[in-house]
């Protein structure tokens, strides 16, 4: 078989802190985490799932699941950037700081009386314009989103039945980006990017900061089993959520683990920007038809760049037999592990560590042994039900 991954590491890492950094400090991280925890049953602490059976099975001290397809009733982890994004805009607009009020402010008709009748504008595969169309009704304002073509049904009726119109387009995710970003001056929409490549970088740093809940989760919940991660694989998009992942564990461990960017071969931007070396981002054109819809992003934001290029350990490019892997070992546990129903962008980093722990040679070159402690995010659930099902009941995409 060959081998169904590529890595690049990360000869620009020099370890230095910048703005993207401080944007996770132990300080904005609390804030971050305050305001969530004041949407009161909108907000929950997801599963961080413990895969001993399986760390056994490959050989690793432990593997570390943050089960995202719990969060809230989105399935995803974006439920936590579209909810902080959307707040944060408000606050804005009434010139107020977040910290000084919760959710049910924000949610009451003296802040609609204040504010009059708003548009919140975005581009998304599926996950992010979810939760912005969830916070945009939750806070009694309108919402619409462009999403790329090919954007399956599933995901269309969840973003419309929160009161959102879809847009499905004939461009690709970052066509999606230029037409809002495009559209939203002109329209007066309030448009709530989750990259910097177009539009507002202020707004897509705080849809960023939102997604830091969950990695603080994570900390919190290893630390309460007195448990440090040794290695981090976690999936880059537009690079968002890694760098947000990132960040939160530089500015809580002292002793950083070794960190590495997943994506796959069709959209991997970050590879390419690693390979190229030279501390510029490269994009990826054309349609990106990977099985990870939620993945296949061609540029990278900058602000994740500025984090990521100085931190992480390595870039890897994967096979979508991964990412389609990952799904099968999560919804099917070895006896005695919890089962993780993981959509195809979540299951990418499960699909890589039991792949590389199969072959001597792969572990060394990662560093991997009996003593390595593992974190991994399955970012979503079952979003596409059809290819879920397909995926792992009828094995769609498979080695033959």
């Amino acid at each position: 078989m060959k081998n169904l991954f590529k890595l690049e590491l990360n000869q620009m890492k020099n370890s230095k802190e910048n703005y993207a950094t401080e944007l996770f400090s132990k300080e904005n991280t609390m804030k971050i985490h305050k305001f969530h925890q004041s949407m009161g049953d909108s907000y929950n602490v997801t599963p961080l799932v413990r895969l001993k059976e399986l760390s056994n099975h490959l050989g690793l001290q432990d593997i570390f699941v943050k089960d995202e397809s719990l969060r809230g009733n989105l399935k995803a982890f974006k439920l936590l950037g579209g909810a902080y994004s959307v707040a944060k805009s408000i606050c804005k607009k009434l010139s107020i700081d977040i910290s000084e009020v919760d959710f049910d402010y924000l949610k009451s008709n003296e802040v609609k009386n204040k504010l009059g009748d708003l548009t919140f504008a975005a581009a998304s595969d599926g996950n992010h314009g979810k939760s912005v169309a969830w916070a945009a009704n939750e806070f009694n304002q309108s919402c619409i989103v462009y999403m790329p073509k090919g954007t399956v049904q599933d995901r269309v009726t969840a973003i419309e039945e929160l009161g959102s119109e879809v847009i499905v387009t004939n461009m690709n995710y970052d066509g999606c980006v230029s037409e809002v970003n495009k559209l939203g001056s002109s329209k007066g929409w309030e448009v709530i990017l989750d990259t910097a490549s177009e539009g507002d970088k202020e707004v897509a740093s705080w849809v960023m900061q939102g997604y830091a809940t969950m990695t603080y989760e994570a900390i919190s919940q290893m630390n309460s089993m007195a448990i440090k991660p040794t290695h981090i694989f976690v999936q880059a998009g537009v690079g968002s959520l890694a760098a947000s992942v990132m960040g939160v564990v530089l500015n809580y461990y002292s002793e950083v683990p070794k960190l590495y960017t997943l994506e796959p071969h069709q959209a991997n931007c970050f590879y390419l920007s690693g390979l190229a070396n030279d501390g510029l981002a490269r994009s990826v054109e054309g349609d990106m038809e990977s099985i990870s819809a939620g993945l296949s992003c061609g540029v990278p934001n900058p602000i994740s760049w500025e984090l990521i290029r100085n931190f992480a350990d390595g870039f890897i490019s994967c096979d979508d037999l991964l990412a389609a892997n990952g799904m099968r070992i999560l919804g099917n546990p070895l006896k005695g592990d919890m089962a993780i129903t993981s959509g195809e962008s979540g299951s990418i980093g499960t699909g890589f560590i039991d792949y590389v722990m199969k072959n001597k040679e792969l572990r060394k070159k990662f560093d991997l042994d009996a003593s390595s402690t593992v974190l991994l995010f399955s970012t979503e659930g079952d979003t596409d039900r059809v290819n879920y099902r397909d995926i792992v009941w009828y094995g769609k995409v498979n080695s033959k």
